[in-house]
C-alpha cells in the first residue's frame, strides 16, 4: 500500500512538473507549417512566417496555447507590425492533430493607419473604411473568438496617436488626435479623445458607432481662440449664405458642444439626425465689408441648434462702437428665422460717410423680421430719433436734437422688388405719412401710394395716385434750401422708373428770395423721365415763370424755362453769388443720352459780391470797375452762355457779358472729374467799346466780339473745389486787337 502511494505521489509530482513546464511553454518549430496553414486559412489574403512557436497549456481551460512572437504577417500584400500572434486550440483536437481553433489573439505594434486601411481587415468595417484618415498610428489587441460556435466574435482594444482625419472638403481637418479605441459586438467606441480642429482644441469623452444599427452617438467639444489667419472659406457656407471672403481681422473665443445622435442607411446617408449643438462665443470680433464696412466687437452669445434647422440664439455685440442685442428663433429649416434686434447705430457713419445723410448722430432702433433667406424678407423697423438731428433739405426742414421724434416703417424685399410701407415720421406737429413705396432691386422708384407731408410752417401737401395718374396738391412747398445747394451729391440721387401722368397744383412755392404762387404743372413721365411738361406760375409781384418740356421739329427733347426773376434759380452757383434782378431764359436740347446743348440768357442784372470777379479786378488794377462792383454792383445789359455737355464733360461754345461798365468773354471746359479750366478777358468801359465796334470795318477789328474790347484783363481760372485765378499783367496793358493778331499769327 505504501508503494502504491509512493508511485501515485511520484505520478502526481511528474504530472505537476509537466503541467508547470507546459504552462510556461516549450519553443519548437515542429508545428510551423500547420500553424501557418491555419493562419492563412482564417485570415484571407494573408501570408505568415516565423521562426518558432511557444506551445503552452492553458491551465484554466486545459486548452493548447500557441504563441508566436514578432511574426512576419502580411494581409493583402501589406505588412502588418505585430508584437505577437497567439492561437488557442482545443487540447483533444491537438492530440488528434486537428488543431481546431478556439480563439486568436493578435497584439498589434505601432502601425500606420494608412497602411492598415489597405487591408481587407479594415475594409470589412465600413465606418473605418470610409473615414478619410490622413495620418496617424494605431496599436492594440485584437481577439477573434468562438470559432467552434459558427459565430465568430471579434473585439479590439487599442490606442490612436497623432491621427489626422479629413471630415469634409469644406472644413478644416482634425489632426493630432489621441485616444482609446474599442471594438466589440459590432460597436466602435472612441474615448478620452483629444486633438486639434483647425485652430481649436477637440475633446470627447466618448463617441460610439453601432455597425448593426448604423448609429453614431456621443459628444464632441470644440473650444479655442479664433485667429485672424483662419481661412473661413474652408468652412461650409450652405446655411449662412454669406460671402466669407469679406470677413477679416477675426478673433475671440468659441466653444461648440455637440451631442451626436445620428442614424445612417446602408449607403451611409443620414436618415435620422437628432444631434444637438450648443455654441458659445466670448468677445468675438471681426470686420465684414460688402460693400460697407461693419466692425463687430465683443459678440457674446449662446446659440442652440440642430441639423433639422431648429435654432435658439441670444446675445449682445458692439457694432461700430455701439452696443446692440439680438434674439433669434427658428423651429426648423422650412420655417422662418424670427429675429429681434435692438440697440444703437449711426447710419451716417456706416452707410453715408462720404455723403450728406438726412439723419445725423446716433439713434436707437428696434427691428423685427421673419427671415427665410437674404433674397426674401420682411422687416419692421422703429427708429427713435429724439437724440438725432433730421435734415430734409428738399423741404428746407430740420428737426433738432432733443426733440422727441420717431420713424416707423416696414421694409419688404423679394428677388425683384422692394416695398416700403406704413412709413410714419412724427415729431410734435410735424408728420410724414407714406402708405407704400415700390422700388426695383437697384432702388429705383417704380410706384407709390398716398403720401401726406406736413413739415414746419412751409410744407403742407399730399401726393396721390390713381391708375398711374399722379397728383401733387397742397398749400405750401419750401424749395429754398434745395435750390441754394451748391453741391449736388450724385451718390444719393433717387432714380425713378415711374410711368404715367403727373399734375401739380400748389398754392405757394418758396424759392430763394421769392415765391411762386398758384403753381400749375401737367406732365407725362416715362420710366422716370419727363417726356412732356407745361407749367406756369406768378411771383408775388405778378411777374411770371414758365417751364416747358417738348419735342422740337428735329424730334429732340427740348427744355425751356422763362422767368422774370433770375436769382431764385441761379443762387446755387458760387460765381453768381451777388446776382440781383435780371430775367432768365434757358433752352436745352438733348441730342442723345449723353449729349446736350444748352443756351442761357440773363438780361438786365447786377453783379455784386462776386468772389472770382473781385479777385480778377483787384489783380488787374481795373479800379474803376472794382469801385462799381463794391458799390451798387456792376450792371450787365446781357449775359449769354452756350455750352455742350457730352459724357459729363462741359465745353463752353460761347460765353460773354456786356454792360456799360464792363464786358467779358470766357472759354474753356469742366471735365468729368470736375476740374475746371477756363480762360477769358474783362474789358472795361464797355460802352466806348460798343461805340467803336459800330465803326464799319475797323470797329470789329479793334474791339473783337461781344464782351471783348480795345483793352482788357486776360485771366485764367483752374481747379476743382477751390478755384485759382491768374491774371497776366503784360497782356492786360497790351491792346486786345494786338493780342488777337498775335494769337492768329501764332496759330
Amino acid at each position: 500500500m505504501k508503494l502504491f502511494f509512493k508511485i501515485l505521489s511520484a505520478l502526481i509530482f511528474i504530472i505537476f512538473i509537466t503541467l508547470v513546464v507546459l504552462s510556461y511553454g516549450i519553443s519548437t518549430d515542429k508545428f510551423n507549417n500547420k500553424i501557418i496553414t491555419q493562419i492563412e486559412k482564417r485570415i484571407p489574403n494573408s501570408k505568415a512566417n516565423f521562426k518558432e512557436a511557444n506551445i503552452s497549456l492553458d491551465i484554466f481551460t486545459l486548452g493548447l496555447k500557441i504563441k508566436i512572437n514578432k511574426p512576419d504577417i502580411s494581409v493583402d500584400r501589406q505588412s502588418i507590425n505585430l508584437k505577437s500572434f497567439t492561437i488557442f486550440s482545443d487540447l483533444k483536437s491537438s492530440f488528434e492533430e486537428q488543431y481546431l481553433l478556439q480563439k486568436i489573439e493578435i497584439d498589434f505594434d505601432d502601425n500606420k493607419i494608412l497602411d492598415l486601411k489597405k487591408t481587407s481587415l479594415i475594409k470589412k468595417v465600413p465606418v473605418l473604411d470610409q473615414t478619410k484618415f490622413l495620418d496617424g498610428i494605431a496599436k492594440g489587441n485584437l481577439v477573434i473568438d468562438q470559432f467552434q460556435k459558427q459565430k465568430v466574435s471579434t473585439s479590439f482594444t487599442g490606442e490612436l496617436n497623432n491621427v489626422s482625419i479629413d471630415i469634409y472638403e469644406d472644413i478644416p481637418f482634425v489632426k493630432d488626435l489621441t485616444g482609446n479605441i474599442d471594438f466589440e459586438n459590432n460597436k466602435i467606441v472612441l474615448s478620452n479623445v483629444i486633438g486639434v480642429f483647425g485652430t481649436f482644441g477637440v475633446k470627447s469623452d466618448e463617441v460610439s458607432y453601432s455597425i448593426d444599427n448604423r448609429e453614431l452617438r456621443g459628444n464632441i467639444n470644440i473650444d479655442g481662440q479664433l485667429k485672424s489667419s483662419l481661412n473661413l472659406n474652408k468652412i461650409s457656407t450652405s446655411l449662412l449664405n454669406l460671402n466669407l471672403e469679406k470677413i477679416k481681422d477675426i478673433g475671440g473665443q468659441l466653444s461648440l458642444n455637440s451631442n451626436l445622435d445620428i442614424q445612417f442607411d446602408n449607403n451611409f446617408k443620414v436618415i435620422k439626425d437628432k444631434t444637438q449643438f450648443n455654441l458659445n462665443t466670448t468677445n468675438l470680433n471681426f470686420k465684414y465689408s460688402d460693400p460697407y464696412e461693419f466692425d463687430f466687437k465683443n459678440i457674446n452669445s449662446l446659440i442652440k441648434f440642430d441639423r433639422k434647422g431648429q435654432l435658439v440664439a441670444n446675445g449682445d455685440f458692439i457694432l461700430n462702437n455701439k452696443k446692440n442685442n439680438f434674439i433669434i428663433n427658428r423651429k426648423n429649416s422650412k420655417d422662418f428665422f424670427d429675429i429681434k434686434l435692438n440697440g444703437e447705430v449711426n447710419l451716417k457713419e456706416i452707410f453715408f460717410k462720404k455723403n450728406d445723410f438726412l439723419i445725423k448722430d446716433d439713434l436707437n432702433y428696434n427691428i423685427k423680421t421673419k427671415l427665410k433667406n437674404f433674397n426674401k424678407f420682411n422687416i419692421e423697423i422703429s427708429l427713435d430719433l429724439s437724440n438725432s438731428e433730421v435734415d430734409l433739405s428738399l423741404f428746407n426742414y430740420t428737426k433738432n436734437k432733443g426733440v422727441n421724434s420717431k420713424l416707423n416703417f416696414v421694409f419688404y424685399k423679394n428677388n425683384k422688388n422692394i416695398k416700403i410701407s406704413k412709413l410714419n415720421f412724427v415729431s410734435k406737429n410735424d408728420r410724414i405719412n407714406i402708405q407704400s413705396i415700390y422700388l426695383d432691386e437697384k432702388f429705383n422708384l417704380k410706384d407709390f401710394d398716398n403720401i401726406k407731408i406736413n413739415l414746419g410752417d412751409n410744407n403742407k401737401l399730399r401726393v396721390t395716385q390713381n391708375k398711374r395718374s399722379y397728383l401733387i396738391k397742397g398749400e405750401k412747398l419750401d424749395l429754398r434750401r434745395v435750390l441754394n445747394q451748391r453741391e449736388r451729391n450724385k451718390e444719393v440721387e433717387f432714380n425713378s422708373m415711374i410711368d404715367g401722368s403727373l399734375k401739380v397744383d400748389l398754392k405757394r412755392i418758396f424759392l430763394p428770395g421769392a415765391s411762386l404762387i398758384n403753381y400749375k404743372n401737367t406732365s407725362l413721365v416715362k420710366k422716370g423721365t419727363i417726356t412732356k411738361l407745361n407749367s406756369f406760375a406768378n411771383f408775388d409781384d405778378l411777374t411770371t415763370f414758365s417751364h416747358e418740356v417738348k419735342n422740337n421739329k428735329a424730334g429732340n427733347k427740348e427744355l425751356i424755362i422763362r422767368s422774370d426773376k433770375a436769382k431764385p434759380f441761379l443762387s446755387n452757383y458760387e460765381f453768381l453769388k451777388g446776382l440781383e434782378k435780371g430775367t432768365l431764359d434757358i433752352r436745352r436740347e438733348t441730342l442723345s443720352k449723353d449729349f446736350s446743348v444748352t443756351e442761357i440768357k440773363i438780361n438786365n442784372f447786377y453783379l455784386k459780391e462776386m468772389p472770382i470777379l473781385t479777385n480778377i479786378l483787384s489783380i488787374a488794377s481795373l479800379t474803376g470797375a472794382l469801385d462799381v462792383l463794391e458799390g451798387k454792383g456792376i450792371f450787365f445789359k446781357e449775359a449769354y452762355l452756350k455750352y455742350e455737355l457730352r459724357n459729363n464733360e462741359l465745353k463752353i461754345i460761347e460765353c460773354y457779358g456786356t454792360g456799360p461798365s464792363l464786358g467779358f468773354i470766357i472759354e474753356g471746359r469742366v471735365g468729368k472729374d470736375n476740374f475746371t479750366s477756363l480762360s477769358g478777358s474783362l474789358a472795361p468801359a464797355n460802352t466806348i467799346n460798343n461805340i467803336v465796334r459800330g465803326i464799319p470795318i475797323i470797329g470789329k477789328v479793334l474791339t473783337g466780339k461781344k464782351g471783348d474790347g480795345i483793352f482788357g484783363a486776360s485771366f485764367k481760372i483752374k481747379g476743382t473745389k477751390e478755384l485759382k485765378t491768374e491774371v497776366n499783367p503784360i497782356r492786360t496793358i497790351t491792346p486786345r486787337f494786338v493780342q488777337r493778331f498775335l494769337a492768329v499769327f501764332k496759330k
